[in-house]
């Protein structure tokens, strides 16, 4: 669950802002220029509402001695990526996750270290003018922070995390409120983990502990606009696998995105990738290049234009982690190419509207600030 934390911790040692896009799958990847904050920063959560409108954002990092930094933002308007002012918290703080449902209407979530054993969730919105703080449904504890929300209408949005157990919280219009969670035993994956097609469609991807013989299984959860409920994963069958992402595209097309970590074909195991077709979850072949690959992000614009993204290692031997992207083209998941290659870039989220011109990937590029966009 600390995977993203854990990157984090490594952006201290360089800078850090990557935004990946692309207008086509055939053009690839390229890297432009983004407007630089004065610290070192990563970015965690990506959005995309419209070809005008998306969101990124994550975390700064200040020097020593200095006062913390408020969590960082992005805005894309259709032409360019500007930052956007959240508000100082003053105490060390994070936007893990993004998602809007109209222009003026967007959430970000995240977490605040309010002690050396003591956290806060952290839910922001912004109007269509500025990001001002929600202090409803704060939860608090040891490692507590929502790493996923979905913003269906400004009456209904959810947000994804943990503290001493999984948090699901649902916001009505006025308030935050806590929801049951129908497996106690579920953990939310630390990535994409909350999708939805539509206010009926909606999914929160993870793992379970099965608490007599220890053994974790991928699962899944399911809002069908009345209840949640738990719906069983295919297993790789090694007891170890981790699912970090989920995409809705419809009620009966779904992606969820992940490693296997007990697979012995690479390093520290093998990429993880399910298909829902309406009835059941099925494992989908796909490539694993270099080692100890982690997808955290998946998004779409179509059922035959898929990409995941994530981080893995050059090869066996070691090296520069870096940023890892896969495609499905309609049959087959293959390899894109980084172009950060040989840089440390790990992905953290990806976001792409359905038809639309751009994709979204996001994440750290070591010493720099940067954007790929398609030229």
């Amino acid at each position: 669950m600390h995977k993203i934390r854990l990157a984090s911790i490594t952006a201290l040692t360089g800078a850090a802002v990557l935004i990946a896009s692309a207008a086509s799958a055939a053009t690839g990847w390229t890297v432009v220029s983004v407007p630089q904050t004065a610290n070192n920063t990563i970015l965690l959560g990506a959005s995309a509402r419209t070809s005008t409108d998306a969101w990124a954002v994550g975390e700064q990092f200040a020097a020593a001695g200095q006062a913390p930094p408020p969590p960082v933002s992005y805005h894309w308007n259709g032409t360019a990526w500007s930052l956007v002012a959240t508000p100082t918290l003053g105490v060390s703080s994070s936007l893990m996750a993004v998602s809007a449902s109209t222009a003026t209407d967007a959430w970000a979530v995240g977490f605040e270290i309010l002690g050396r054993h003591d956290d806060g969730t952290v839910m922001e919105h912004w109007n269509g003018s500025a990001w001002s703080v929600n202090s409803t449904g704060v939860v608090t504890g040891f490692v507590a922070e929502l790493t996923g929300v979905v913003d269906l209408s400004p009456t209904d949005a959810w947000a994804v995390g943990v503290a001493d157990s999984a948090i699901l919280e649902h916001w009505n219009g006025s308030a935050w409120s806590s929801v049951t969670i129908p497996d106690p035993d579920f953990t939310p994956a630390a990535g994409q983990s909350i999708s939805a097609s539509s206010a009926t469609d909606i999914w929160v991807v993870g793992s379970t502990v099965n608490t007599t013989t220890g053994a974790t299984t991928a699962e899944a959860l399911h809002f069908n606009g009345t209840a949640w409920t738990v719906v069983p994963m295919q297993q790789p069958g090694t007891n170890t696998p981790t699912i970090g992402a989920v995409t809705a595209i419809s009620a009966t097309n779904a992606w969820a995105v992940g490693e296997d970590l007990g697979a012995t074909s690479a390093l520290g195991g093998s990429t993880l990738i399910e298909h829902w077709n309406g009835t059941s979850w099925s494992i989908v072949p796909s490539p694993t290049p270099g080692a100890d690959p982690g997808l955290v992000g998946v998004a779409a614009r179509g059922s035959g234009d898929v990409y995941a993204v994530g981080s893995n290692l050059p090869s066996i031997n070691g090296g520069v982690v870096q940023g890892l992207i896969l495609r499905w083209n309609g049959s087959t998941w293959s390899q894109d190419t980084d172009p950060t290659d040989g840089t440390y870039s790990p992905l953290s989220a990806a976001a792409a509207v359905p038809g639309a011109a751009n994709e979204w990937a996001v994440g750290t590029l070591s010493s720099k600030s940067l954007i790929l966009s398609h030229s």
